[in-house]
């Protein structure tokens, strides 16, 4: 599989006039990650296993441009408004670029922070990709800088946690454990408990807004295949026992699946929960 049968930004369309969606985009995820001295660090992620599997033996490009000290925020490393907009038009520019020259390569990732907006695509022609990417930032005036990573050295980073193991990533050995944030819905009483049932078990509590029913956790896990399939075979079950639900904005597959109007996803039944069912796997109900 190329990167050629995929669309390069993995954007929607939809017409201008009717608001009918001609093509639908690819999931996102907002995520957040954690460096060893605490701060965050904002990631944009696509979530696409197909193109993400095209992508494992590719080298994998991060585009670092320079924006101007007028669009940083004061006392703060984030871009204005206008510098976010000038940044996203750098991207689009690249993306069209990119097409025009049927050059196969794919946006993957973004990274917002440290006063940049940096931008993650895999390639399959490197010297060409690099040449259309400077073209279009001496048009934006954007001084720009490139490195180059594999998927594994980048997926802690970049990739939703789960997708690691969906892909077989084999990840530096220091970095295996990583902090994650967890989030969960339920009602006040029963988030309540959850956060407290959480904390036993070594989570941090980040905040608890009973208003809006979400809790959020911190917690160093395991971020292999089996060491992240195994956080979640605790979690999952654990939430869903309280009549909480977790977001799953580190799962594959779409946050909705782990609501509780819906039956329980095997993968994250746990080892020692409760079989399904033959009744349960056929009708979706637990067999009595």
């Amino acid at each position: 599989m190329t990167l050629s049968q995929f669309d390069v930004s993995g954007e929607g369309i939809t017409d201008d006039e009717t608001e009918e969606v001609i093509r639908k985009g690819d999931p996102r995820r907002s995520l957040i990650r954690y460096r060893s001295d605490g701060s965050e660090v904002y990631i944009h992620t696509r979530v696409n296993m197909a193109l993400l599997r095209a992508a494992v033996s590719l080298p994998i490009l991060r585009l670092k441009p320079a924006s101007r000290e007028d669009e940083l925020m004061p006392n703060d490393p984030l871009l204005t408004p206008e510098g976010s907009r000038r940044n996203y038009g750098l991207l689009e520019r690249i993306c069209e670029d990119l097409v025009s020259a049927n050059c196969a390569a794919c946006y993957l990732a973004e990274q917002h922070g440290e006063g940049r907006r940096d931008f993650y695509f895999a390639t399959e022609d490197i010297v060409n990709f690099e040449q259309i990417a400077r073209a279009a930032a001496e048009a934006f005036a954007f001084p720009l800088t490139f490195e180059q990573h594999s998927l594994g050295a980048l997926a802690p980073l970049i990739l939703i946690t789960e997708a690691i193991g969906e892909l077989g990533l084999e990840i530096p050995a220091e970095a295996r454990i990583r902090t994650r944030r967890f989030e969960f819905w339920g009602a006040e009483p029963s988030i309540v408990k959850l956060g407290a049932e959480l904390e036993s078990r070594g989570y941090r509590c980040l905040s608890l807004d009973p208003y809006l029913h979400e809790l959020r956790m911190l917690k160093d896990v395991p971020i292999d295949g089996a060491g992240f399939r195994a956080v979640l075979r605790e979690i999952v079950p654990l939430a869903r026992s309280l009549r909480c639900s977790y977001r799953g904005t580190e799962t594959v597959e779409h946050v909705g699946q782990l609501g509780l109007s819906q039956p329980l996803p095997e993968r994250y039944a746990g080892e020692s929960g409760p079989r399904t069912s033959v009744l349960r796997r056929i009708f979706g109900r637990r067999g009595s």
